[in-house]
């Protein structure tokens, strides 16, 4: 009998190999293998490595139940999750209850035509940080990067309530965006560990229910708040939620992944690991964009040196970091060899787009609502409702479509394709239209989107962990089973599994990305038509106070404006939105093309 095929079925925080106090011991002449059976356990197998017989060979199996058992140190995998999944809601809340509140805002403060920076700058360093907390992860530990997301979080949230000016509180924004994509991230990361790829999709749906019903819930939650006690409230809420997510750092989770591979290194050596350039890089390429785009067009004309050379800068930097993570990172945020793969690419830009298309119908939707029909801010927000049930049913129906048929691409082809349907029938949006019309773009748009984002990571995953095998397998194919080969082969795995956190940080990078920009380019289409309507329109001795009025305070337009002037206002409006809805539109077929080029891979059944 011929010595079975070595197969790595490990996850990416197991260890190499397995300690047990029941292990046998084995001399200079064994070498151990790491060996997966037909279904699906891990079974560690020692053998000689001068016999391609394994008769004499003594094997462990886990089954998934004692994987997780071993990892959680026998605590509840059930409360981890919901402690996971409430960091999840707060995080994605935080950065959508703003979408209602932030015309209130703005008046209070005397700056609407600036008070969009509140909501980006949030999502910008929820954005440009996120990737990071993989590395970070798997450096120095699951429970050291979660507790520190959510302390930052803790401390961000309570700084905004408090917050007596803009700049007070965008700076308190940027502090509660870098807790609040680690504890968004670090969910994913931990999930992955716990359970396999098929059912990946099946928990997925259950966290993107929570980051779906955050992001959509946010405005009329907002509302209502700050129609009652104060938009201040809107960040406070956040603190005694956050305690159970405070509970599972410190109380039930550990290091296990610390604890699991041994070969750590000492805690500079760990630092090493971590990307900094590639960090720094993509943060000053997001920044410089959205200096340019919310100064061009608004505060400044596009041909301004400062807005141009802003956007020149900022794609150069996006091409230094490119290459910093295909030439120079040892461990860089962005594997340039998933990204430049087919699938991996393309399900990266679909979540790109998909996010981008939904985030800014979230954030222009009331505006139409308060500055164009004059509903109150808990009015405006009600009409947000339908779309939480909806994206709450589509994050669901592709985690079970998943767990249940084992295929993705058919699925993600549909919900692009109703998101793509969506948003052209948004476009034709008007103040004579039905409420049941308004409701059912909203319902498709939120279905589509909580499918997109459900779909898209799994496939995402189910392809890293397809090329391990498959490199591994000709790697086995075309070497001989010596010690030397056995060392190298499982490195080799080890490395494609630790990719499977890096990756996971890596499609939150696009989904987040997605947003920022979509915001930004959105506030940049509405302000400047805006500000080229009004000025054309409006003319007399009074006409730059009246344009100052409705540019930076949209919920009182009704109460200072005369009627003549207000009408020409409220067009404005209407106007400008149209267009922002054409750009979402094409997002949408963006989105769309995107997924035409997912490839359908197998999903795991079992715990890797």
């Amino acid at each position: 009998m011929t010595r079975p095929q070595a197969k790595a079925g490990v996850t990416e925080a197991s260890p190499l190999l397995q300690a047990d106090e029941h292990k046998p011991s084995y001399n200079a002449d064994t070498v151990p293998i790491i060996e997966e059976s037909s279904d699906g356990c891990i079974i560690e197998v020692v053998t000689s490595s001068s016999t391609t017989t394994i008769e004499n060979a003594s094997a462990k199996t886990l089954t998934d139940e004692e994987i997780v058992s071993k990892r959680l140190n026998g605590a509840s995998a059930s409360v981890v999750m919901v402690g996971l999944w409430i960091g999840v809601g707060l995080a994605a809340l935080d950065g959508s209850i703003v979408a209602a509140i932030y015309p209130q805002i703005g008046t209070e403060f005397k700056r609407s035509n600036e008070i969009v920076w509140i909501a980006t700058m949030y999502l910008l360093s929820y954005t440009a940080l996120q990737p990071l907390y993989g590395r970070i992860s798997d450096v120095f530990g699951r429970r050291t990067a979660l507790l520190f997301a959510s302390i930052v979080f803790f401390i961000g949230s309570a700084m905004c309530g408090a917050s007596n000016d803009l700049l007070t509180l965008i700076v308190s924004r940027t502090i509660a965006g870098i807790g609040g994509g680690g504890l968004n991230t670090m969910s994913a990361v931990i999930m992955s560990d716990l359970v396999s790829i098929r059912e990946r999709g099946k928990y997925q749906g259950y966290a993107n229910v929570a980051y779906s019903a955050g992001s959509v819930i946010g405005a009329p939650l907002g509302g209502i708040i700050t129609d009652s006690i104060g938009w201040r409230y809107c960040f406070y809420i956040n603190l005694p939620l956050l305690l159970l997510s405070l509970y599972v750092a410190i109380c039930v989770l550990t290091d296990y992944n610390l604890t699991e591979n041994r070969n750590t290194g000492s805690f500079f050596e760990r630092l090493k690991k971590i990307d900094y350039l590639g960090s720094l890089a993509v943060v000053v390429t997001v920044i410089c964009f959205l200096l340019a785009t919310s100064m061009g067009g608004n505060s400044r004309p596009w041909s301004d040196p400062l807005v141009y050379g802003l956007l020149i800068f900022s794609f150069f930097s996006g091409a230094v970091f490119c290459y910093i993570e295909a030439k120079i990172a040892e461990k860089p945020l962005m594997p340039w060899k998933i990204i430049t793969s087919r699938t991996p690419f393309a399900c990266a830009m679909t979540n790109f787009f998909s996010v981008m298309g939904s985030m800014s119908v979230t954030f222009t939707t009331p505006i139409f609502f308060q500055g164009v029909l004059g509903y109150t801010t808990s009015q405006a927000s009600l009409f947000f409702l339908p779309k939480v049930v909806a994206l709450t049913c589509g994050s669901l129906s592709a985690g079970y479509w998943m767990a249940r048929k084992g295929e993705y691409q058919k699925y993600i082809t549909f919900s692009t394709s109703m998101g793509m349907i969506a948003m052209f029938l948004t476009s034709f949006w008007t103040t004579d239209t039905s409420f049941s019309f308004i409701i059912l773009c909203l319902v498709l748009d939120g279905f589509s989107s909580g499918s997109n984002i459900t779909t898209t990571l799994v496939a995402m995953l189910s392809c890293v962990e397809h090329s391990g095998k498959m490199a591994s397998f000709f790697f086995e194919f075309y070497k001989l089973y010596t010690f030397v080969k056995h060392i190298k082969e499982t490195f080799f795995f080890w490395e494609n599994i630790t990719e499977m956190a890096t990756t996971t940080s890596v499609s939150y990078l696009f989904r987040s990305t997605g947003g920022v920009v979509g915001i930004s380019v959105i506030s940049t289409v509405f302000q400047g038509t805006v500000k080229k309507l009004l000025t054309e329109r409006i003319t007399g001795p009074n006409a730059k106070e009246i344009i100052e009025i409705a540019r930076k305070s949209i919920n009182e337009v009704r109460t200072l404006l005369p009627p003549d002037a207000l009408a020409i206002v409220l067009d404005t409006y209407e106007t400008a939105i149209r267009y922002s809805f054409y750009l979402c539109v094409f997002m949408s077929v963006l989105c769309f093309l995107s997924a035409l080029f997912i490839q359908q891979f197998t999903l795991a059944s079992k715990i890797k």
